[in-house]
């Protein structure tokens, strides 16, 4: 498995558990870890692309938030320790995504 893969599973696995438990409170005896402060940053897209974005949302029963961080995310942690081979997958695998939409699309 590279490590684009690696990333991506792991930022999944963190965006679930997250999602899944936000309303929890935290078990007695566990610590807040400080990370630093979160930044908002707003980002212009035009309406189509979003109405996809909330498509694509609701078809894996997650946030819009969540899933455009998850994306972020995963992109960040792929690009940060991206070696040729990496982003050689890296691209087959976007490539296998815009397929998929297109087929989509195709067919609505």
């Amino acid at each position: 498995m590279s490590a684009s893969k690696d990333a991506r599973a792991l930022v999944q696995e963190v965006q679930e558990e997250s999602e899944a438990t936000r309303g929890q409170p935290l078990s007695a005896g566990v610590k807040g870890e400080r990370r630093g402060r979160s930044v908002v940053q707003s980002v212009r897209l035009p309406a189509e692309d979003f109405e996809d974005i909330e498509r694509i949302a609701a078809q894996a029963k997650v946030p819009i938030g969540a899933l455009i961080r998850g994306w972020i995310l995963a992109e960040l942690a792929a690009e940060r320790g991206a070696s040729l081979r990496d982003a050689i997958d890296h691209l087959a695998e976007e490539a296998q995504r815009l397929r998929r939409l297109a087929a989509v699309s195709d067919v609505a």
